[in-house]
């Protein structure tokens, strides 16, 4: 609205009060108000008639790394017994522009070297994408921030042993194997940018028309996710994901990553590393994931003293918002 008399300019559509139920955040709240995605998503959700079924819901990707590691199933059975629960599933591929709006607000604290690896780790196969319901959350807290708590700190060196994270195995920084939405705004805002790529017909009816605890929409799901899975996994090589193993199948072999595993095999050489990925094509089948072990274990992840422009939020904020009960 332009700014004549007393009207006043104005540069979103989304009234503050409609981020209330959605983040605890104040400035997270704010800022979403103005990102474009959130805007489509908010409207994506109004026309499935899917606003009311953000609390029940949440979703997890399940990374290369976990196909590649095989930790898809030990990853689903864990989230089961904690009382999340598949009901719909599809399948994503990470491209450097997806990566950089869906963490688009804690990028700004990403190192160079994790700039420089995340691409082609992200990039080396499909993801699964599984929608959850959470059967167990209690009424003040929503199913994305419950799991967003269960699962833990990405960086191994803050997680803490009753993480999932930590009880499916997360090996490094990178090689975590799942990302999930911090809250519903998250949710509805990442979905959102996954739908350009893989529409909504994939979740639509269980987000607009939610029948929690149904027990053949759950097998109907669990049905889609291993057939998914099995799909996947033929797509990407089992592997141990281990950095010793790694270097020396790569110094058994021939090219430069050989070359660099046996005159470079030092974290303190990671500079070399990262400067033979930037030229040097990752290669084929299980010495690609030699390659990414190495890397994604000798890197800094994160920028030191910088802080993400938008944090994780703390779930006992949920408890003292009286307008979330």
């Amino acid at each position: 609205m332009s700014a004549t008399g007393t009207e006043t300019e104005s540069y979103t559509v989304i009234d503050p009060w409609t981020m209330e139920p959605l983040a605890t955040d104040p400035r997270k709240r704010e800022v979403y108000r103005y990102d474009p995605y959130m805007r489509e998503g908010l409207m994506s959700f109004s026309r499935m008639e899917a606003l009311g079924s953000v609390r029940d819901h949440t979703f997890v990707v399940l990374k290369p790394d976990a196909i590649a590691g095989r930790r898809c199933g030990l990853i689903l059975d864990t989230l089961a017994e904690e009382g999340w629960h598949p009901v719909a599933a599809t399948t994503v591929l990470f491209s450097p522009l997806l990566t950089r709006e869906l963490w688009r607000y804690q990028f700004n604290a990403a190192s160079e070297q994790r700039i420089a690896v995340v691409d082609h780790l992200l990039g080396s196969g499909r993801s699964l994408l599984v929608l959850l319901e959470d059967a167990n959350r209690p009424a003040w807290l929503p199913a994305s921030v419950r799991l967003t708590r269960a699962k833990g700190a990405a960086d191994p060196t803050s997680a803490g042993r009753a993480d999932l994270r930590t009880r499916i195995g997360r090996v490094n920084g990178l090689f975590n194997f799942m990302h999930t939405a911090d809250d519903p705004a998250d949710l509805i805002r990442e979905t959102q940018l996954f739908s350009y790529q893989t529409g909504w017909a994939w979740c639509a009816p269980q987000l607009a028309a939610p029948a929690l605890g149904d027990p053949a929409r759950r097998a109907t799901a669990r049905a889609a996710v291993t057939a998914h899975l099995a799909g996947l996994e033929s797509e990407i090589p089992a592997h141990d994901l281990d950095v010793t193993r790694s270097l020396a199948r790569l110094a058994g072999g021939r090219g430069p990553w050989a070359d660099l595993a046996v005159e470079a095999a030092d974290r303190a050489r990671i500079g070399d590393w990262l400067e033979a990925l930037r030229r040097t094509p990752l290669p084929d089948g299980t010495a690609r994931w030699d390659v990414l072990s190495v890397v994604t274990a000798w890197i800094e992840c994160n920028e030191p003293g910088v802080t993400p422009f938008l944090p994780t939020g703390r779930a006992d904020d949920w408890r003292t918002e009286g307008t979330y009960r």
